[in-house]
Formats: C-alpha cells, structure tokens, sequence
C-alpha cells in the first residue's frame, strides 16, 4: 500500500489553517499544522514531511527565518509560501529560497492542490536521488577499503584486491534507478534496461531455445487450444520485439 505524502501547514490563522488541512486531507494526504514557525520547525525536527505549506507573515517569520531553516533542518523539502500582505519585495526574497510556489489569499484551492502534487511528485524525486548518492558513496567506500585492505601488488604490478560481488550488484542497482529516474524526467513510457545501455546480448543459445519454443507452440496451437499457452507464446515473442533482449 502507498504511504500517504505527508504535508505542514504552519499559518497563524486558524481558520484558513484548518479549511486548508481539511481539504488536503479529503485530497488524500496526510496533514499536520502548526500556527507559528517555531512550532512549525520543531515537528520538521520530528518527522518527515513532503511539503510545507507556510504563511510568510506569522510569528517567528517576519524575515523568513521559517525559508531558511526549513532548508537547514529538512533538505530537499518543497516549501509552498502564502500571505494576504503581497509585496514585490517579499516575493522575490521568497524567490530567491528553496521555494516552490508564492501564492497569495485567498488562495485558489484547486490551484494549491495542483502546486501541492507538483511538489510531492519533486520531494519524492529528490528522496529516491538522495538514496542513490548515499548508495553510491557506500560503493565508493567499499572500494577504498577493497583497495587499501590488498593494495600489495603482484609481481606483475597487479592489484590483489577485486571489487565484491555486492559492490558489484549495488552499483548495478543504483545504475537502474538512475534509468528510471531518467525516464520519469524525460517523460518516456519506458526507462532504457541496464543491459540495453552496455549493448549487452542475450546468450544466442537461449535466442535459439526461445525461438524454437515459439514456433512448436505456433504449430500446435491449433491442437491445444489454451489461452495459457497462448499467452506463453506471447510473452516469448515479446523478448524479439524492438528492443534490445534483456540480458540472460
């Protein structure tokens, strides 16, 4: 089951404070609220949120502290700033923070949930890179171990140490994801498999295997008539579509 995106909304004034929480929640997210930025930033330091939405002129944020220490205490979060006091001013030092939306009150509610899935969709992005760098990293430190735990060489002047098969695979993983990530960037309906970018070509034995398999099922699916077959006989041929086969 998906987990709910979780959302803040810090605002002083309990009535547009409490109608925005209803409708977000009724949206399908999960909300919390504070009515100042102190509060506000002390429930980032407990938990994680996605998007912060966040009235500019409320206690404790009257020179935008609430911008700067949401960046400080909760990297990576998209942060929606709201006010009933526009000022070109104040909006380009909004601007010029890790803002993602100024809107001004009364605010639009269809336009605020637009803003609000736009957000969680790029908090969700940048968690899954993060997870990648952080991986990435631990790959690099096992190699500097690998390579100062055997870094004697041989008489040939080779190395003794080789990477670990589960560097190997991490590297891999982190490999994929990045495709994926790539594709949901470039909005393409499939993201390039790993073993397509290193032009990597499926054993011909097992081309040869699967293409024999698929020509007794055309054969006898006059005999057999089973969808189960049929399907079978579908999936296989799908291996010899326009794409490069997966690698075996």
């Amino acid at each position: 089951m998906t987990q709910k995106a979780s959302i803040l909304v810090a605002d002083d004034d309990d009535m547009f404070r409490e109608s925005i929480c209803r409708f977000l929640s009724r949206a399908g997210y999960h909300l919390d609220d504070a009515p100042d930025a102190d509060r506000a930033l002390a429930k980032l330091q407990q938990q994680r949120f996605d998007v912060v939405i966040a009235d500019i002129h409320m206690p404790g944020n009257s020179q935008l502290q609430l911008v700067r220490e949401v960046q400080r205490h909760a990297s990576g979060i998209s942060l929606i700033l709201v006010t009933g006091y526009p000022s070109l001013d104040t909006a380009v030092s909004a601007v010029g923070g890790p803002v993602s939306a100024y809107l001004v009150k009364p605010v639009n509610f269809s336009e605020l949930l637009e803003h609000v899935r736009r957000c969680v969709a790029q908090s969700a992005l940048r968690r899954r890179l993060s997870r990648v760098k952080e991986q990435l990293q631990r790959c690099v430190d096992d190699l500097h171990f690998s390579e100062a735990s055997g870094a004697e060489p041989l008489n040939r002047g080779e190395p003794t140490w080789v990477p670990s098969n589960l560097t190997v695979r991490s590297l891999a993983a982190c490999l994929s994801e990045l495709l994926q990530i790539r594709a949901q960037l470039l909005r393409k309906d499939r993201a390039t498999n790993l073993c397509e970018l290193v032009e990597c070509p499926q054993r011909p034995k097992h081309r040869l295997a699967i293409q024999e398999t698929i020509e007794v099922l055309k054969k006898t699916k006059s005999t057999f008539k089973s969808k189960q077959l049929a399907d079978l006989r579908t999936k296989l041929e799908g291996l010899f579509s326009n794409h490069r086969p997966p690698c075996a």
